[in-house]
């Protein structure tokens, strides 16, 4: 199946300042606010989110429709490092998911099939960001307990 939607919730987001994520501005439209049921870490200077089974485990970022799909994803699994031609095993795997476009104060959420770069390596040693949102560094850690 595909989608011209993609999740993003971290260096792509609309505040974000690279290039990568101006190539991403320049072809796709923002469509809001979303959220996707997973966990968030610091993985670097960076972040990496997996699934979650919660109901109240939320990862917080924005909806795209991407203008070429194929083009811009094939651009973007080469960023992400899960292109064909990446170093095995790949960092990231991108995955369509159910992602929650938040429509407004009164117009609540819609469920949209989206791509989701979801983070494919071991996050234990990685610290958690509690509350779901990477915003240029600023965000809360809770310290993984093991």
């Amino acid at each position: 199946m595909q989608s011209p939607f993609l999740f993003v919730y971290g260096t792509l987001k609309s505040e974000a300042i690279n290039t990568n994520a101006q190539y991403l501005h320049q072809h796709a439209q923002l469509l809001g606010r979303a959220r996707w049921p997973g966990r968030l870490y610091l993985i670097s200077n960076y972040p990496g989110a997996v699934p979650s089974s919660s109901n109240n485990e939320f990862v917080d970022g924005e909806l795209w429709r991407l203008n070429d799909p194929d083009q811009l994803l094939a651009t973007l699994d080469v960023y992400e490092e899960c292109a064909p031609s990446s170093p095995v095993p790949h960092e990231y795997k991108r995955s369509l998911e159910s992602v929650q476009l938040i429509a407004g104060e009164k117009g609540g959420t819609h469920i949209i099939q989206a791509w989701v770069y979801i983070y494919n390596l071991d996050i234990a040693r990685f610290n958690r960001i509690n509350d779901g949102n990477f915003v240029n560094g600023n965000h809360k850690l809770i310290r993984r307990v093991l």
